[in-house]
């Protein structure tokens, strides 16, 4: 295929991809681009033809006023047969002259006592207006047929018959040919229209080449934008060469990718987790089952399966329980019930409903938290994260160990929010964990000590739990820990103070 015809076939391809061009963006900024310069055209071509039609008629008054004036000086001196009237009547005008002045005189009666040779019959006395209030000639533009335009003006004198004669009334009336110039108008008005027209189309044209080309970044992000699926959601746009315009518009879809590439990576990892979780209690309930019912059993036998299986089935409905709890605190939208809470006060509460918890165990625990330290917080979802850490706290601390709660006031959120915030901290004295777990520890179903936490009826979720409580906050958290010294869990909490109040 030649290359025009490729070309033909791809632009008309893409005219029909994109829209049909009254539909397309081009062709509105083409549109657009069109008629500002129509509007720009037609307001200079206004003000030129206005010019030229009032210098025009300006000189026209000028000629037929001058006319009149000449006329009533040689009157006042001179009769309406005298050779001098009757000359001014038939000056003749230069051959080039573009206009025709007409001058004829009238007796009281109505007589045409002498008028300019070519005067119009049909230019009769209504087509002269009276004089103004004030006395001066009136002009008036009289359109004879389509192409026949005249200029009128009459005035009222004084004059004689003949030398000698009484004064008497007569009118003067002056015309002038206006047709060459109305001819020329009206042929700069014909020109100015085909100017104008033929300037929009052009403009048009041009323009909506210039805003298609001008939108074939636009086209190429389409394009890429469309390949993208969610098997290639690592894929970004290329915002390299793009225009300012669309530069913020293709970071701002690549960052859409981000986070929908992470979405779907928590939710694979998410599936991934439970089917791993759920498959060692689902194997251990079918096969205590199976070897239940593998032959004929005591009683006593059968209710030990049962008891067996009543278990697991209970450890499983934990394991939902826990799992749904945990996708809605990744709700980043999931609703919260914000109350200002005092920290001492709520640490201290949840110290005494862990006293025979740790008076059991032997452990020693302690709140250090000074009065007045306010925070932000929905209290269910605070306690719940601080039951996680003192229950964690209290089964890694051997007899004789100190758990303490603490809260002190902290510079800034380390996270989303800014402003001023809590450290709330729990930090025991137990074995500790190493530090390869540390950067893992807030993982779903991380266990640092899978066997240990296993026997506990550790889920692998608390932590996790904790992490998404503190995050909808817009807080942070955090954990350090030394083998044999102990664990200190913190979170960063957002203080009342940097609340919005309202």
């Amino acid at each position: 295929m030649s290359p025009p015809h490729w070309w033909g076939g791809f632009a008309l391809r893409r005219l029909r991809q994109y829209g049909l061009p009254l539909r397309s963006l081009a062709a509105r900024m083409a549109a657009a681009f069109a008629l500002t310069l129509a509007l720009i055209l037609l307001a200079a071509s206004t003000w030129v033809y206005w010019g030229l039609n009032a210098r025009m008629m300006q000189e026209d008054r000028e000629s037929v006023l001058r006319k009149l004036d000449t006329a009533v000086a040689v009157l006042r001196s001179h009769a309406a047969d005298s050779d001098e009237l009757r000359q001014e009547a038939y000056l003749p005008l230069p051959p080039d002259a573009p206009r025709d002045l007409f001058l004829r005189l009238r007796a009281a009666d109505g007589r045409v006592l002498l008028q300019t040779p070519g005067f119009n019959a049909a230019l009769d006395a209504a087509r002269f207006d009276a004089l103004q209030a004030n006395g001066a000639p009136s002009l008036r533009k009289v359109q004879l047929h389509h192409d026949l335009h005249f200029l009128t003006a009459m005035l009222p004198v004084m004059g004689r018959l003949s030398a000698g004669a009484p004064l008497q009334p007569m009118r003067i009336e002056v015309a002038l040919n206006r047709s060459t110039e109305s001819h020329i108008l009206a042929d700069y008005r014909l020109r100015l229209t085909v100017v104008l027209l033929t300037a929009i189309l052009v403009a048009a044209a041009a323009g909506y080449v210039i805003a298609w080309r001008g939108l074939r970044p636009l086209r190429h992000m389409a394009d890429a934008a469309r390949d993208i699926g969610a098997q290639d959601l690592h894929r970004r746009l290329d915002t390299q060469h793009l225009p300012d315009e669309l530069h913020t518009l293709a970071l701002s879809f690549n960052a859409t990718l981000q986070r929908l590439e992470e979405s779907f990576g928590r939710i694979s990892q998410f599936s991934a987790d439970i089917a791993h979780e759920l498959r060692t209690p689902i194997s251990n309930l079918w096969g205590e089952l199976e070897v239940a019912l593998g032959r004929p059993r005591e009683p006593g036998q059968y209710r030990e399966a049962l008891e067996s299986a009543v278990e697991e089935c209970a450890r499983l409905s934990n394991m939902i329980q826990a799992l749904l709890f945990l996708a809605q605190t990744e709700q980043p939208d999931a609703a919260l019930r914000l109350e200002r809470l005092d920290a001492a006060y709520e640490l201290n509460a949840l110290a005494e409903f862990f006293d025979a918890a740790a008076a059991e165990a032997g452990v020693r625990l302690q709140v250090q938290a000074a009065s007045g330290l306010a925070l932000r917080a929905d209290r269910m979802l605070l306690q719940r994260a601080l039951v996680n850490l003192i229950g964690n706290a209290l089964a890694h601390t051997p007899a004789g160990g100190v758990v303490t709660l603490s809260a002190q006031p902290c510079a800034a959120l380390s996270t989303q929010a800014q402003g001023a915030c809590l450290h709330l901290e729990v930090a025991d004295t137990g074995c500790g964990i190493a530090a390869e777990h540390l950067p893992y520890l807030f993982d779903r179903f991380y266990r640092a000590d899978p066997a240990r936490s296993r026997s506990r009826g550790g889920l692998g979720l608390g932590l996790a739990l904790v992490r998404n409580i503190v995050r909808l906050h817009g807080g942070g958290v955090g954990a350090a820990s030394s083998m044999g010294q102990g664990t200190r869990v913190w979170l960063d909490w957002p203080a009342w103070e940097s609340a919005p109040q309202g």
